[in-house]
């Protein structure tokens, strides 16, 4: 009978046990490593929201922009164009924050009807916006019609309806109808290099001021994100009290 070979049995049990035990060392490594990778991660994105917070808080501070353009006779303006305080708009008719303060310029308009004037000026965002520079240039044919109030306020408020349209054009027209506009004018002008351009020039403005969001607001030339009717109303009122006379 052949004898068992205990001692070459009892290293190869030490061999097993010496492995185990190190592939469970390296595990553990793995495990620390890991988990000190999360927590940097979630430390640092806790920061970022710390910080983005503070951020998003600190864009009501108005900036002062000597550098904006005054009003000239090219320039979409509501309101009573000889009105003391002028409210800039850069924005972008596919942007949903644009859409979403629209109601509140509207209101302004209203409330500080005579005293202010609102200047809108096109910044379509095409990076992220496919239809931003063609819903520009029915904006643009509109105002040329002189409906540009009320195809501003249809495009804002039926954004959902075309913003995904490969091509909108023919939304844009029924719009211009409802609006009482003359279709074949309105598709004339929509689609005329002057308008496309008109566009391009408002982005590239936009670009030059340093402007990066929309919408991005002028009360003056104090640069700021209004989060409310409030932050409207402080920097009109601050406006009109320098317009008047001295005692």
């Amino acid at each position: 009978m052949q004898k068992k070979d205990y001692s070459s049995e009892h290293q190869s049990s030490n061999w097993e046990q010496g492995m185990k035990k190190a592939q469970r060392a390296q595990l553990f490594k793995k495990i620390a490593l890991w988990s000190g990778i999360i927590a940097v991660c979630v430390t640092g994105l806790a920061a970022l929201v710390i910080y983005a917070d503070k951020n998003t808080t600190s864009t009501n501070v108005a900036v002062e922009n000597p550098n904006l353009p005054k009003p000239t006779e090219q320039d979409i303006i509501l309101g009573d164009k000889e009105a003391k305080v002028t409210i800039t708009e850069y924005a972008d008719f596919q942007c949903p924050a644009c859409a979403a303060i629209n109601p509140l310029t509207n209101r302004v308009l209203d409330e500080y009807k005579g005293k202010v004037k609102l200047v809108y000026r096109f910044f379509p965002l095409r990076g992220i916006h496919k239809n931003a520079l063609i819903s520009g240039q029915a904006a643009y044919a509109a105002n040329n019609l002189g409906k540009f109030s009320e195809m501003k306020d249809l495009l804002y408020d039926n954004q959902k309806d075309w913003e995904a349209l490969s091509d909108p054009r023919e939304v844009f027209e029924g719009y211009a109808s409802s609006a009482g506009l003359d279709s074949e004018k309105f598709r004339t002008i929509m689609n005329s290099d002057v308008a496309k351009k008109a566009v391009e020039n408002g982005e590239k403005e936009a670009i030059s001021l340093g402007l990066n969001s929309t919408p991005t607001f002028f009360v003056g030339t104090k640069k700021f994100s209004p989060s409310g009717y409030e932050d409207f109303k402080k920097l009109i009122d601050e406006e009109l009290a320098k317009q008047k006379p001295l005692q």
